[in-house]
């Protein structure tokens, strides 16, 4: 994979770091500027026991490789429990097509941002987590206030 030079990189921290602060975001960054704890608000699902609950506040970490900027040099992380199409329920590991699809000019804003539509927007039709597209589909407002079902098990009658 290619790199920039270490100097040229360091720029590129301190660039994103700036930019970052910028925008008004709510994160956290350690000393080498390499890794965020970023705090992203807005509605998703989570499973507690059987049932799906909403929760608006969401933390995910950024890691940024020595490869950064280029392909593969980033790594997004979702720590808060999520129940989504898109995000490992188990590892919190995060399907974007902006990660997918990575160029040298994106940004660390520019992630928190598709971060924010992807919440908002759940892509069904290339899910991570199957179990949560099938949900998803099954009941498409779950995120705009419409009832949550509770998943049940099977009925026992007397007979």
């Amino acid at each position: 994979m290619p790199m920039l030079p270490e100097q040229i990189w360091r720029r590129r921290l301190d660039s994103e770091y700036a930019e970052m602060e910028k925008s008004g975001e709510r994160f956290e960054v350690n000393a080498e500027r390499t890794r965020y704890l970023v705090s992203v608000r807005g509605v998703g699902l989570y499973r507690n026991g059987e049932s799906v609950m909403r929760r608006d506040a969401h933390s995910v970490q950024i890691d940024l490789l020595r490869e950064y900027p280029y392909a593969g040099g980033i790594d997004v992380t979702w720590l808060t429990p999520i129940f989504h199409p898109n995000i490992h329920e188990k590892d919190g590991k995060v399907c974007i097509q902006l990660i997918n699809n990575w160029a040298e000019g994106q940004t660390i804003l520019s992630v928190v941002k598709a971060l924010k539509q992807l919440l908002e927007h759940p892509n069904t039709k290339d899910p991570l987590n199957k179990e949560a597209a099938v949900y998803f589909d099954a009941h498409p407002d779950a995120l705009n206030g419409g009832a949550l079902p509770v998943k049940s098990g099977p009925r026992i009658v007397n007979v």
